[in-house]
């Protein structure tokens, strides 16, 4: 699956390889005799439902992949399960035309041995199940981690809005400064008028109060 999950391919590995070992003992059941069919029987009944765990932690790593990964691997998964059904109506059909060819059996008909097989086997299941289970505890790992992804990321949203509810009254802070230093600087300018004003009226009263001395004197002396 390339450019997909590397959990649903290392799931998907898993599937095929236990497929394979089941299409095997499909074979076996149909030859297989007294404690040896049951033993392979018992094989085939776990492995099939070991293969519907697998394509059950395929849907649910499927679940987890963006809408156009998803759309192109969805096939394969659901292949997989039909695959699964196929095979336990094969095993059904397999074990009814056991035991009809049993009773049919005439006395020296060849059996086969399993006991290295079912070995092989039981080993290839106890394998699977161990990585089964190491993939859903990293499975379960990616989800811990994205959880706390997300809450980190909603603490850092709540922070920006905080700072940004800040900017905003500073930014009103400084527009009410704003409006009384220019209303300070009207003053100012008012009061600057007043006094060039006052200056020259000041300037006035002097120049005919000297007019008047003036007067005064040139009137007493001349």
């Amino acid at each position: 699956m390339a450019e997909g999950s590397e959990i649903l391919d290392t799931y998907q590995k898993e599937y095929d390889t236990l497929h394979e070992t089941l299409l095997r003992n499909l074979e076996a059941v149909g030859v297989a005799t007294g404690e040896q069919k049951k033993l392979v029987c018992h094989q085939t009944e776990a492995g099939l439902d070991e293969l519907d765990e697998i394509a059950s932690q395929m849907d649910v790593e499927l679940a987890s992949l963006s809408a156009a990964t998803r759309m192109r691997l969805a096939p394969r998964v659901r292949a997989a399960r039909d695959e699964i059904k196929k095979m336990r109506r094969d095993y059904q059909k397999a074990v009814q035309g056991s035991e009809r060819d049993q009773l049919l059996a005439r006395p020296g008909q060849h059996v086969v041995d399993f006991e290295v097989s079912s070995q092989d086997q039981r080993s290839r299941l106890i394998s699977g199940t161990e990585r089964l289970q190491d993939g859903s505890r990293r499975l379960e790992d990616a989800r811990r981690l994205a959880m706390e992804t997300e809450t980190i990321g909603i603490a850092t949203l709540d922070d920006l809005n905080r700072q940004r509810e800040q900017i905003y009254r500073t930014r009103d802070g400084l527009s009410s400064a704003d409006a009384w230093i220019t209303k300070s600087q009207g003053v100012l300018r008012g009061m600057h008028r007043r006094m060039v004003q006052n200056k020259f009226i000041s300037f006035g009263i002097i120049i005919v109060l000297i007019l008047i001395i003036v007067g005064i004197v040139w009137l007493k002396w001349f």
